[in-house]
């Protein structure tokens, strides 16, 4: 065999050693959920778990190559061929054909009875190694509608909205978006002008006319809207949430004008427009007082989560990739994975991934243990705190991951059907701006902090992990981690005491730092956990700690690097 037949044999090699089954290929997710979901309840969302993990890296991984090419993605028909206003969303086939492989896992209907928002959770992920797949955005905002119907919805969206939006038939269910952002406001929403109009003899019924300017998922059926009904207050205090249907009940469109699509850098399956309202009929949703609330507690808390969901999975999908990659692929007469750069990026990107992945089934399975107990996930401050801490560091290391793969591949890490790494990248700084990009999510870290000390309780959890952690070998991590969680409260209430201004320029890196310790606690407790599934837990813990959490650590000095390195990379 000559060298060229060689190289193409490895990399053919390459592509048949890939899992054929992404939830029998990760064993952390496996041990993950059966820790977190009670195992009646993971008995039964087994085979779907199973299905999707099948279908995600089989037909839906093709397809996703083929509804990324600049041919096959959305696009609007303004007008009907009898010359009528319809703003149509038109798809490729295989859209559908995902539409149909994504529903029918009952990714969606898993949150008709309370206790399901970690199998949703799974579910989304596995999806999530395609990235937006593109139904993704879909989900997380029907998902975010269908929590905040149960929580505060009328009779008539619980009767005649709920079901069908819980409904895992493809064809016959009803999917959500939400539009918040307006051009002058960005992530302040205190700022939106769109204007509510009340309905005549119609309660709870009015008509919405302003623009939103991001709009994605414009095709969905019903539309969470942020609205200031007139007369109301400024700021955030006077906006109402409402649900918008983007066609009446005889077809016709309900006041919704696209003005065009956004020609976005990545999620490019994902129809993402600018629109009108012009007088469009809407429902309220909740009181009009609470509408603010409603929409951050629940609607864009739901969307953070699943960005955290997608950006840990996209992070799995770039390990996959680089680490088949990298045993198979042949220089200078070694295997890649021989290369101790190469070694240290895959030990990296492993690390980083299972963390993203720990911290985001923690704040979903949270989630579910406050709504089975009869409680309000948004006034959780355990919850509301890993929420948008999970969100923030999660789509951040998405970054380095997905570039750290790119590299391992080198120029073909940028071929866009060679690998899903180029649409991996491209999607990463979407994600990182959708539902508050990283500065917007710190503030609020910061203000909880500045208000009511709300972070004290999720770093009492960790603490509480980590003094929880027994075992022998995992000891002297433990004792690393509990003084940088010492020093880190210390950090956080010199910094409160401070200035606003000068409190919010440090606030960032004592953050990050919140997340780290916190993902290190959640390693440390699989570890002592762990049956054999996963024996790399405990280096996976102590590599993070040192690497990205420890200020000052110098791996040059530090003669358990390599060890660590080894051992995070057992199979």
């Amino acid at each position: 065999m000559n060298r060229a037949d060689q190289g193409r044999s490895l990399l053919q090699q390459w592509e048949s050693s890939k899992p054929g089954n992404f939830y029998e290929d990760d064993a952390y997710l496996r041990a993950a959920l059966a820790r977190r979901v009670d195992r009646e309840r993971l008995a039964r969302f087994a085979p779907a778990l199973r299905q999707a993990g099948e279908d995600s890296a089989g037909p839906i991984s093709r397809a996703a190559f083929t509804l990324d090419r600049p041919e096959h993605l959305p696009r609007v028909e303004p007008w009907s061929r009898t010359g009528e206003r319809t703003d149509e969303v038109v798809f490729h086939p295989a859209h559908h054909e995902v539409g149909r492989l994504v529903w029918r896992s009952g990714i969606l209907a898993a949150l008709g009875e309370p206790g399901g928002m970690t199998p949703h959770a799974a579910l989304t992920y596995l999806f999530g190694l395609n990235s937006e797949v593109p139904h993704l955005c879909s989900i997380a905002c029907t998902a975010g509608l269908v929590k905040a119907i149960q929580r505060a919805g009328s009779d008539f969206m619980r009767r005649e909205w709920l079901p069908r939006l819980l409904d895992p038939d493809y064809d016959r269910r009803w999917h959500a978006s939400q539009f918040v952002t307006e051009i002058q406001g960005g992530s302040d929403v205190g700022a939106n002008a769109c204007v509510a109009r009340p309905v005549a003899d119609r309660p709870g019924v009015w008509r919405l006319s302003g623009e939103k300017w991001f709009c994605s998922n414009v095709s969905a059926d019903l539309y969470a809207v942020s609205a200031r009904p007139e007369g109301a207050r400024e700021g955030t205090g006077g906006v109402a949430l409402f649900v918008v249907p983007r066609r009446l009940e005889d077809g016709r469109p309900n006041g919704v004008l696209i003005r065009r699509l956004k020609n976005k850098l990545g999620t490019r399956t994902l129809p993402t427009v600018e629109l009108d309202f012009e007088g469009a009929l809407a429902w309220q949703l909740g009181e009009l007082q609470e509408g603010f609330r409603l929409l951050i507690g629940i609607i864009i808390n739901t969307s953070r989560l699943h960005v955290a969901i997608g950006t840990s999975a996209m992070m799995r999908r770039a390990w996959v990739e680089a680490w088949h990659y990298a045993r198979l692929r042949e220089a200078f007469g070694r295997r890649l994975v021989e290369f101790p750069a190469v070694r240290a990026q895959l030990a990296e990107m492993r690390v980083l991934g299972t963390a993203g992945l720990a911290l985001t089934l923690f704040a979903a399975s949270a989630e579910d243990q406050l709504r089975l107990a009869g409680a309000h996930a948004e006034d959780d401050a355990v919850f509301r705190t890993a929420v948008n801490l999970a969100k923030f560091i999660c789509s951040i290391d998405a970054g380095l991951v997905v570039h750290h793969a790119i590299e391992i591949l080198g120029g073909n890490g940028t071929i866009e059907d060679f690998s899903p790494l180029p649409r991996l990248w491209r999607d990463v700084p979407v994600q990182e701006s959708w539902e508050g990009p990283h500065n917007t999510l710190v503030a609020q870290v910061l203000r909880d902090g500045l208000r009511a000390k709300l972070h004290d309780p999720l770093l009492a959890r960790a603490q509480d992990l980590l003094l929880g952690v027994r075992r022998p070998e995992l000891a002297a991590t433990r004792e690393r981690a509990l003084g940088a969680l010492d020093e880190l409260r210390g950090s956080l209430a010199g910094l409160l005491r401070r200035g606003p201004d000068a409190a919010a320029l440090h606030i960032r890196g004592l953050v990050t730092r919140m997340a780290r310790v916190t993902q290190v606690a959640l390693l440390l407790d699989d570890a002592q956990a762990d049956g054999g599934a996963c024996p790399w837990l405990g280096a996976a813990a102590d590599l993070l700690l040192r690497r990205f959490t420890l200020p000052g650590w110098d791996p040059l000095a530090d003669p358990d690097y390599e060890r660590l390195i080894a051992t995070v990379l057992e199979a």
